[in-house]
């Protein structure tokens, strides 16, 4: 009997485990990708006004900063770098198919050095 509540103890923790890895409260959403049903659920719009209602926090600079070199979060489209935030009010929702946030381990891996704040990458309709 004990080895039943003990299994049925581990099969519990995991699925918690597993329930609360989507990144967004256990809502199983990933918190660092906008799908295009997401988009599609804001209505027309930009890239900017998509994020700043779904994902704020990826406007906010976090990471390493100097006195010197205070750096920017990077925008990319389709992996070609756009500048700074401010870029993406450019790009209409209509074209984008996901939007996805790169901290600045996996931005640096991706497109080198000086993404101290993390990328912001869209990637637009085929």
């Amino acid at each position: 009997m004990t080895a039943q509540k003990l299994t049925l103890a581990i099969v519990l923790l995991l699925m918690t485990v597993a329930c609360g890895a989507g990144g967004s409260g256990g809502s199983g959403l990933n918190s660092d990708l906008i799908t295009r049903e997401q988009i599609d659920e804001q209505g027309p719009s930009n890239a900017y006004n998509i994020i700043e209602a779904l994902r704020p926090i990826w406007m906010q600079k976090r990471g390493n900063t100097s006195f010197h070199n205070e750096g920017e979060i990077r925008v990319y489209l389709d992996n070609t770098s756009l500048g700074g935030i401010e870029a993406l009010r450019g790009i209409h929702s209509d074209n984008i198919e996901s939007i996805t946030f790169l901290d600045e381990r996996r931005a640096s891996y991706r497109y080198g050095p000086n993404h101290e704040h993390g990328v912001i990458l869209v990637m637009t309709r085929r």
